[in-house]
């Protein structure tokens, strides 16, 4: 298990991100989950690498030596921040500070003749403790921290790059400017990487709200950092280093309840890719099942396993790894753009069979051949054209291009309004086709009114599926922790995973009779 959930409902074609927990270089299990963010020792580095990069870019800004020979500039490479060095000569800076050798051993780098620094992959820093393999670690760390930092200076940078850097400035502005501190003893300001904890009393707990921008958690709830008698920030007694806790920002009961609906999900889109492949295997299997309606049929359930199948990646690969929605990778958002379009197919072929139902009862001759030309385009080509539009627009926008394209966004509007329109089509499909039954019916039976409205029930039970009218519903979503809003996760995750499974009992049932129907008559021919 993962220390944070995504639970998606769809909406006119959407499957969004609500919440998830996330925020860290690698997997973590079990109860470890809890405290993925309350890492004590990824929080000091973390804490570290901003404050040293910080400082290290204002001691690069300050006038350079014009004297001969030349000098390498300050910088921070991930893991010490070298001050300005003679050209030929050897720096020799202290151990980091979130390491027990901090300021006891030291680690040296040198400034070649052309003041040039050495390669930072030369740099022995065994003497602080840190092999190769930690100090990579640490240099990936900080080149993420660094991408925010580039980020966060342009107009289009994102939300949590611009609210971390202001964060980081708030804590320095505390620092460097005057204010009013505690009387008596207190624990001194810092900033943990996620939040900046103020000056506080000895024997008090400092409360802030939990991190908006950490996937998960929930900033209507509380994180706490206590300041221990002696003045000093509490200690995980593992680590030794000081800790916040952010524990209290997962609602576990209610990510509990999101991973069973995350699993409703799966289990459904299961059992419809199974009852699909049963009923295209009957459909490919039988002659006599070769006809316009049944074309209809087999289009519509090619499109519903396709996204079936896609989803099920979805939930395995991108749902279940908060890594992989942080990482944005190309191929996670050309999954989405993929799921988008078979999503639409879904609804443009729900359409075509509520119009050809249409077109059998009012036209009477239609060349079938034509009518599947256009279905085609229809069901395929539209789609396509559609999603093709919503990936350009959506992918010019940095906003929108982040978390594998899983937040909501306007650009949604374009699949959702032609899938809007094809459930209104279908509805008036609906209607019609009732209004022309009860009309035959009434003219056939000697008592139509009973008959007639027995009838025009059963049909309508039959079509609202078929059609996909019953998605009209999906969208009215109460607002997260309102009530009935769990009622509608659960009610959401059985139609909209299983609205196949009725589509498929509905067609199999029905050509099940007609090919019995047929095989009896010949047999009684003979």
């Amino acid at each position: 298990m993962r220390i944070g959930y995504w639970w998606e409902s769809q909406k006119e074609g959407d499957h969004r991100e609500d919440q998830g927990v996330g925020h860290k270089s690698g997997d973590i299990d079990d109860l470890e989950i809890v405290l993925q963010m309350a890492d004590t020792l990824r929080q000091e580095q973390i804490a570290y690498q901003l404050k040293t990069s910080h400082s290290c870019s204002r001691l690069a800004q300050k006038p350079t030596h014009k004297q001969e020979p030349p000098w390498c500039g300050a910088e921070f490479d991930g893991v010490v921040c070298w001050a300005p060095t003679e050209g030929g000569a050897t720096a020799t800076e202290p151990c980091p500070a979130f390491l027990e050798t901090a300021n006891l051993s030291w680690v040296n780098r040198t400034c070649g003749p052309d003041a040039t620094w050495e390669s930072g992959d030369d740099v022995n820093y065994t003497s602080c403790g840190l092999d190769a393999e930690w100090v990579k670690a640490l240099r990936q760390q900080y080149d993420q921290i660094q991408e925010h930092q580039v980020s966060s200076t342009s107009p289009s940078a994102s939300p949590d790059a611009q609210f971390l850097m202001r964060l980081l400035d708030e804590c320095y502005s505390r620092r460097r400017y005057n204010v009013t501190l505690p009387e008596g003893l207190y624990c001194p300001l810092t900033f943990d990487g996620l939040s900046c904890w103020n000056y506080t009393l000895a024997g008090e707990t400092a409360v802030l709200p939990c991190p908006y921008f950490v996937t998960g958690f929930d900033p209507r709830r509380s994180a706490f950092r206590h300041c221990m008698e002696d003045g000093n920030w509490f200690q995980h007694p593992e680590s030794g280093f000081s800790w916040s806790n952010y524990t209290t920002c997962v609602d576990m009961e209610d990510l509990e309840f999101r991973q069973l609906v995350n699993t409703l999900y799966m289990a459904g889109y299961l059992i419809s890719v199974v009852a699909l492949c049963l009923s295209l295997t009957i459909f490919f299997s039988f002659r006599s099942l070769k006809c316009t309606r049944i074309s209809v049929h087999v289009q519509l359930f090619l499109s519903f396993a396709s996204n079936n199948i896609m989803w099920l990646v979805w939930y395995k690969y991108v749902i279940a790894d908060p890594i992989i929605v942080k990482e944005n990778a190309l191929w996670c958002q050309a999954l989405h753009v993929l799921l988008q379009y078979l999503m639409v197919a879904n609804y443009t072929w729900m359409f075509c069979e509520g119009l050809h139902l249409h077109l059998a009862l009012v036209v009477v001759f239609v060349k079938d051949h034509l009518v599947m030309r256009w279905f085609h385009a229809i069901g395929w080509g539209l789609p396509l054209i559609l999603t093709l539009i919503y990936a350009g627009v959506r992918g010019s926008s940095p906003d929108d291009a982040q978390r594998c394209w899983m937040e909501d966004s306007h650009t949604q509007w374009i699949l959702t309004a032609p899938v809007l329109i094809s459930m209104l089509a279908s509805t008036v499909f609906l209607v019609n086709v009732v209004r022309i039954l009860l009309t035959k019916l009434h003219s056939a039976s000697a008592n139509p009114a009973p008959v007639g409205m027995r009838k025009a029930v059963r049909a309508t039970l039959i079509l609202v599926p078929l059609f996909g009218i019953h998605h009209i519903l999906i969208p009215f979503r109460p607002e997260p922790g309102q009530p009935g809003e769990q009622i509608y996760q659960v009610f959401s995750a059985v139609v909209v995973s299983l609205q196949v499974r009725m589509h498929v009992l509905v067609k199999m049932a029905s050509e099940l009779y007609h090919l019995l129907f047929v095989y009896a008559s010949k047999y009684c021919s003979m």
